[in-house]
């Protein structure tokens, strides 16, 4: 069985062949709003918000400090501005855009949006941008419907051009012992927006990953109600198997690795990886609908963490193979 139908089978609830992994390559969004990233995606993102990246952040990137879009909120309408995409040629850029995809062997995932939490973030940074919430709620849920038409928008072009398989949809809400916000607020301000945007991929028969960091177990409900179907990386500060027993074959579950365990220690050896790779299988897999995103996070081009991620992954590979082997028989 092919990753992308194994995955698929994930998403919808049902019994998969093997455990699916989620590869981010297997990732695309529209090359205009991309214009002035780099290959690494430092550089300014479609609103004018410049970010950096550092080797030790395993590829992330993070508004470069200091340097935001503003910080009055009530000014958004001066600053903030969705790109003018009506002279676009969709079909000619999605054709150039996939042309590295294997849309027969993996799934095609649509992604291009910051969030909306992240968003908002990004434009004014922690301090500001918390306050703001605070302070000015109905300004905040202004501005989410302003770029969620744009979110929209390009959403349905990328579905019509792109033909993806399904959506990944990033917003770092959380802490890791809560969100960064009352549940009221975020129902109130950012729900509407994620709902929106969800549906735009869910009504066409797409199904949606959403990823949030940090605890985010009261907000899961609100996810699985509007039709999201899977989670990453569902960190450990959530009750992983709770939460699965819970929902079931409803939301499709990537992650629960303990990224800050020993697998984060410099003198962790190949064993110790091993042995945290048959613990999460021994717990996770005969739960059903779990996917596995384990690693040891640092800078991709260091042969150590090369060799220490290879490690994981011979294990997991040979280990849960002989979890579906008895399951499967």
């Amino acid at each position: 069985m092919t990753q992308k139908e194994n995955y698929m089978r994930f998403m919808h609830g049902e019994e998969t062949a093997y455990c699916p992994q989620f590869d981010f390559t297997w990732m695309v969004g529209p090359s205009v709003l991309f214009k002035d990233r780099n290959p690494d995606m430092s550089g300014f993102d479609f609103y004018g918000v410049e970010y950096e990246v550092s080797p030790e952040s395993g590829g992330g990137f993070i508004p470069i400090p200091g340097k935001f879009l503003m910080d009055d909120l009530t000014k958004w309408r001066d600053i903030v501005k969705n790109p003018d995409l009506s002279d676009v040629d969709w079909e000619a850029m999605a054709k150039k855009d996939c042309e590295h995809l294997d849309r027969e062997n993996n799934p095609v995932v649509a992604n291009f949006i910051p969030g909306f939490f992240q968003c908002l973030i990004n434009f004014m940074g922690f301090t500001e941008g918390l306050c703001a919430i605070f302070e000015e709620p109905e300004e905040a849920k202004a501005m989410m419907e302003y770029i969620t038409d744009f979110y929209v928008m390009v959403a349905e072009k990328m579905i019509d051009y792109y033909k993806p398989d399904m959506m990944w949809l990033p917003d770092d809400v959380c802490t890791e012992r809560a969100p960064f916000i009352s549940k009221e607020s975020y129902d109130e301000i950012f729900m509407p927006s994620i709902k929106r945007y969800a549906r735009a991929f869910i009504d066409r028969g797409i199904p949606v990953q959403i990823h949030c960091c940090g605890q985010c177990m009261d907000l899961i409900e609100g996810w699985v109600d509007i039709g999201i179907t899977g989670w990453d990386p569902a960190q450990l500060s959530n009750d992983i198997v709770a939460i699965k027993k819970k929902y079931g074959n409803k939301l499709a579950i990537n992650g629960a690795w303990d990224s800050s365990g020993p697998v984060a220690r410099l003198d962790v050896t190949e064993e110790m990886l091993r042995e945290e790779v048959r613990k999460w299988c021994d717990t996770y897999l005969p739960l059903g609908g779990m996917g596995f995103m384990g690693g040891v996070i640092g800078d991709f081009s260091d042969p150590v963490i090369l060799q220490k991620n290879g490690w994981i992954q011979d294990e997991f590979k040979s280990y849960s193979q002989k979890f579906f082997s008895k399951t499967n028989a």
